[in-house]
């Protein structure tokens, strides 16, 4: 196109030909050109962690040019200097040119009629021509046109004309009338080019296209993913838009390596490029499932310029309390207690590569770790026996509390202060808060209760979590139970407390202890809310108060106060649940499929799995 348009396009000016350079000089982000000084000063740096960059073809420059070309705009042409090409060469904008001077209009017996196109009419088809699509222009040209076959021979000798064209006009009315090629080609402002390839060739037979491998191996590669199982995303983040796979790969280089090894080889087809998978993989918008305490959304917005100074030093401010906190309160005389949910853990578990592609039974581990004595403590459950509500959390927390005591029995004025993260299904909720004050209350005891800035919540029993996936690493595991004998030998020297729970371990805390509806600090629009709070207080005659920030000297009452408050008896809650819990018919036919790859003794406790 460029060499059939090039005697079109007059010569650019200097002025234009700079502002056309200037375009695709490299610019910072507020418009200045960036000096050597400055690129020298920006590499010795060290940049932020980024997330992976996106390809964005519509700011690419030959994009760019592209797109100027198709609307008729002056932009920089393709030249070849120094066997190096480039945009290099400047272009006009495109411009109606002159009518043609044919007489073949002014016969009366003619079919030409380029006199009744007025010079108004031809610029407003230029305009319309120009303001549409290449796709549509293509269609345009097409719809003006008829490309006939030359039907015989009309004298002697061999001729190379095959076809004949006829071109056609239409004016705003919409009367189409039959034009010679100058005229066609003038008014649109396009070369001959136009009706050599849009018109005769694209009406020539082609060859049938073959199939589109690549296509074809995309399909595939989704097909991949699909296949992958995929986590709840109550069990990652909440509220999350994100599929998180099952942690059986640590990074998207392992899982390529899954895809090309294993997937590839057994459907016999060739693996596309990291590249390709790794774009996939975002635009299918799924994730590598990761512990909930890798990154700070603050701290890593405040680097990238997305966090304001006060906000970013109130944070940060917030963040050393609670540091400053739990170290003042292991020094103190009151027993300390961290604790937190292990990362998602699935049975069976093995190196077997057909364990990939099916979904697997999730089990938990609520982790308790004292402080004073550095033991540690393992509540581990099944999903056909409990889910992740606050019921089940204020149950295991106050067993853990009550086992605790008998283990180390209180002296006076001892206090019992437990650490966690802010979590408000998990941790600060009214459900644990009406069972931490009915303990309170029955054992004459004060509990406190206290939370973790956000994104900095790495406590003592994070370390327990630590040391039992060491020791699960390379590890078989057939059924969840086996995850009790490795949690209680992972720790040689202070061996852990574990505790296999089942569904009648659980109480009905929600249902049976309702002293408060809500824990929130205010009651109007814009007073603090339940995420706010950062310390709460049960005492045995029954209050609840907190604090805002752990520097606070003084607790204040909940707005909701309740006079005559009565303990209920831990032990006549009632269970939570009747039975255990169905799960999928899908999760349930892809263990009995799983079954083939551990001993016979284990097969029993998967066929009595409940299941839909």
């Amino acid at each position: 196109m460029e060499s059939d348009t090039q005697n079109e396009i007059a010569t650019v000016t200097s002025t234009e030909i700079v502002q056309l350079v200037d375009s695709f000089i490299p610019m910072s982000s507020d418009g200045h050109i960036e000096s050597a000084e400055q690129a020298s000063t920006l590499s010795t740096e060290k940049p932020p962690r980024k997330r992976q960059k996106k390809s964005q073809p519509q700011e690419w420059n030959a994009n760019k040019n592209k797109e100027q070309r198709e609307k008729g705009k002056a932009y920089l042409g393709k030249k070849k200097i120094e066997n190096k090409w480039g945009f290099v060469e400047p272009k006009l904008d495109r411009k109606m040119k002159a009518r043609c001077k044919c007489k073949l209009s002014l016969k009366g017996d003619t079919k030409i009629n380029c006199d009744k196109i007025s010079d108004e009419e031809r610029q407003k088809i230029f305009d319309k021509f120009w303001n549409i699509t290449w796709k549509e222009k293509k269609m345009f040209v097409k719809m003006s046109s008829i490309c006939k076959t030359k039907e015989r021979e009309r004298c002697a000798g061999n001729s190379r004309r095959q076809n004949s064209v006829e071109l056609y006009l239409t004016d705003s009315e919409g009367i189409r009338y039959r034009v010679c090629k100058t005229m066609f080609l003038n008014s649109l402002c396009v070369g001959e080019w136009v009706i050599k390839k849009w018109i005769i060739q694209d009406d020539l037979p082609k060859d049938v296209p073959k199939n589109n491998t690549k296509d074809e191996a995309k399909m595939q590669l989704r097909k991949f993913f699909d296949s992958i199982p995929k986590l709840e995303s109550h069990y990652c983040r909440k509220n999350s838009l994100k599929l998180y796979l099952e942690p059986m790969w640590t990074s998207k280089t392992q899982l390529y390596g899954t895809y090309r090894k294993e997937f590839c080889v057994r459907e016999k087809i060739e693996p596309l490029s990291v590249t390709t998978f790794s774009n996939m993989f975002e635009a299918l918008n799924l994730s590598l499932y990761r512990p909930k305490k890798d990154l700070c959304d603050i701290c890593e917005s405040y680097k990238t310029g997305n966090v304001s100074e006060i906000d970013y030093k109130i944070h940060r401010d917030k963040k050393e309390e609670a540091r400053n906190e739990l170290a003042k309160d292991t020094a103190s005389e009151h027993e300390v207690l961290t604790m937190d949910l292990q990362s998602v853990l699935l049975s069976p578990r093995s190196n077997v590569s057909s364990l990939y592609y099916k979904t697997k039974l999730i089990v938990h581990n609520f982790t308790v770790f004292d402080c004073k004595r550095n033991k540690g403590y393992c509540y581990i459950w099944n999903e056909s026996e409990g889910k992740l509500t606050s019921n089940e959390f204020s149950t295991v927390i106050i067993e853990a509390i009550e086992k605790f005591i008998t283990q180390n029995p209180l002296e006076s004025n001892q206090e019992i202060i437990i650490y966690s993260d802010g979590c408000t299904y998990q941790n600060r909720n009214s459900v644990l808060s009406n069972a931490l004050l009915n303990y309170s209350m029955e054992k004459k005891v004060t509990v406190k209760q206290k939370f973790l800035e956000k994104g900095h919540t790495q406590m003592e029993c994070d370390s327990m979590h630590c040391v039992i996936e060491r020791a699960i690493k390379n590890k078989k595991i057939n059924i969840p139970a086996d995850y009790v004998y490795i949690a209680k030998t992972a720790c040689k020297k202070n061996p852990y407390d574990v505790q296999y729970l089942y569904h009648h371990f659980f109480k009905d805390v929600e249902n049976t202890l309702k002293f408060h509806k809500s824990i929130r600090p205010g009651k109007r629009a814009g007073d603090p809310t339940v995420t706010n709070l950062r310390a709460l207080k049960y005492t045995p005659d029954g209050k609840i108060v907190y604090k805002l920030r752990h520097s606070a000297t003084h607790w204040q009452e909940l707005p909701t106060r309740i006079k005559n408050i009565t303990f209920i008896p831990w032990d006549t809650i009632p269970q939570l649940y009747p039975a255990r819990f169905k799960i999928k018919k899908e999760k349930y036919q892809d263990l009995q499929a799983l079954k083939h790859t551990m001993e016979k003794d284990y097969h029993n406790f998967y066929d009595n799995l409940p299941h839909f």
